[in-house]
């Protein structure tokens, strides 16, 4: 069992802010790591829970369980951050801030682009300030939109 103590922003009204995360992580032999993810937002606890290395299910999880009116604010969650299309890498998404996506094909060639890959793979609980929601007006490859709505 691993343990990550970190901060995630959450937007409000537009407005972005910090509240402190835990992380537990379970990785198991069989590659389903169990993923807990608690936060604590005007004084309640929040906990999401999922299987998947990148953290995905536990993110949407959240998602569902704090007040509508607040929203999660990080890479796994905007529409630049894409998951990888040959399989997950835990944690590990791909940032296409400075490029259009129109499609899955546009992000297996920017996968199979080593340098580009390493000067723009992020973390999933990341932020930084091109940070937007995503959207069924964007194209994004990831499942978070689909199935926190």
């Amino acid at each position: 069992m691993k343990k990550i103590i970190t901060n995630i922003n959450l937007i409000k009204s537009a407005i972005v802010f910090k509240v402190p995360m835990r992380v537990i992580l379970n990785e198991k032999e069989d590659d389903d790591t169990e993923v807990e993810i608690t936060v604590v937002y005007d004084g309640k606890e929040y906990v999401g829970k999922g299987k998947d290395d990148l953290w995905l299910y536990a993110f949407v999880d959240l998602q569902k369980k704090l007040p509508k009116n607040i929203k999660i604010a990080c890479c796994i969650t905007c529409k630049h951050g894409n998951m990888c299309p040959f399989g997950d890498i835990p944690r590990e998404l791909l940032c296409t801030k400075k490029l259009k996506i129109s499609d899955k094909s546009d992000i297996v060639d920017l996968f199979d682009d080593k340098v580009f890959y390493e000067n723009n793979k992020t973390l999933c609980d990341s932020y930084c300030n091109d940070y937007e929601l995503q959207s069924d007006n964007y194209y994004t490859y990831s499942d978070y939109n689909y199935l926190v709505n």
